[in-house]
């Protein structure tokens, strides 16, 4: 269960704050976030693309269109999907710091959304839908059981690095 509560400015540009420092291939950030918040024009026109299955997204806060640019003046970006599967990761770690749970979804009309954004901006080269992410709150309860789940797994993780003897990879808290 998720919380309707919206999501603060001030997180929003602490999260993308963490995405403007993600690494990629040849440092291009070949990457584009278009972000609707619940109530703005962006949001219900991409909240149309999104399919049957995820259509519970329409109730979220914020949407978040990923997209990555897969050709600029350098050439072919072969690095470009990568670069934002790594660019997404660092936005949903920042986001689940700040208290927020993520949810990516690949299931949406790809060209609709391609559609929305070419009507917003013009970015040199082609912009491509790549997913889409929720980002909202858990409820407390939910969020407690999530971290203490976390938790285990993240000892589980130590534990399996330690047999392998490279715990001194990890600092000790």
């Amino acid at each position: 269960m998720f919380s309707s509560e919206s999501v603060n400015q001030k997180d929003l540009e602490i999260i993308f704050e963490a995405v403007r420092f993600t690494p990629s291939s040849y440092n291009l950030q070949p990457w584009y976030f278009y972000v609707g918040k619940k109530g703005g024009e962006f949001f219900k026109k991409l909240s149309k693309t999104l399919m049957e299955g995820n259509n519970w997204a329409k109730n979220v806060p914020v949407l978040i269109l990923a997209c990555y640019i897969d050709e600029s003046d350098y050439g072919k970006n072969y690095y470009a999907q990568y670069d934002l599967g790594q660019t997404v990761a660092t936005l949903v770690y920042q986001a689940q710091d700040l208290g927020y749970y993520c949810h990516q979804m690949a299931d949406f009309d790809h060209q609709k959304a391609k559609e929305i954004i070419k009507e917003k901006t013009k970015i040199l080269g082609e912009s491509l839908p790549w997913e889409k992410l929720a980002i909202m709150k858990k409820l407390k309860k939910k969020l407690l059981r999530l971290m203490q789940n976390q938790n285990q797994e993240k000892k589980k993780f130590l534990r399996f690095f330690k047999f392998l003897n490279f715990i001194d990879l990890f600092p000790k808290k």
